[in-house]
């Protein structure tokens, strides 16, 4: 996977323009990880964030705020990358933001996994 852009992934990779109004602009649920690749834990987290795909009752997309002025970072409050936001039909419907130094926890991925739009959390 390249440190250089997420395309290498195999996810959608999302921009500002697909966020307009502070909305996704896309239907169903969307698992959206927001991340820099000029940051270590985020690149740490993308094999397992990408080993998502398909397991849950959503569709897993990369939010690239790899530019420190894109206006995501503010619009979303993001602090530390990488921070995942779930969308249904464009609104928030729940976050999990990364703690500084470590990104997202396995055990962050297990409350991920249990929630309500996962196959398992049903």
């Amino acid at each position: 996977m390249t440190t250089e852009n997420w395309s290498s992934t195999g996810l959608e990779v999302l921009s500002t323009s697909d966020f307009p109004d502070g909305r996704l602009n896309r239907p169903g649920t969307y698992v959206v990880c927001f991340g820099a690749t000029w940051c270590p834990p985020t690149r740490r987290f993308m094999p397992k964030f990408v080993a998502l795909k398909g397991t849950l009752g959503a569709q897993v997309a990369i939010a690239d705020i790899t530019d420190r002025n894109d206006p995501l970072w503010d619009e979303f409050r993001i602090r530390i990358t990488p921070s995942i936001i779930v969308f249904r039909d464009g609104n928030v419907q729940m976050r999990l933001d990364g703690r500084r130094f470590f990104g997202i926890s396995d055990s962050d991925l297990t409350k991920l996994k249990s929630a309500p739009f996962s196959p398992r959390g049903a």
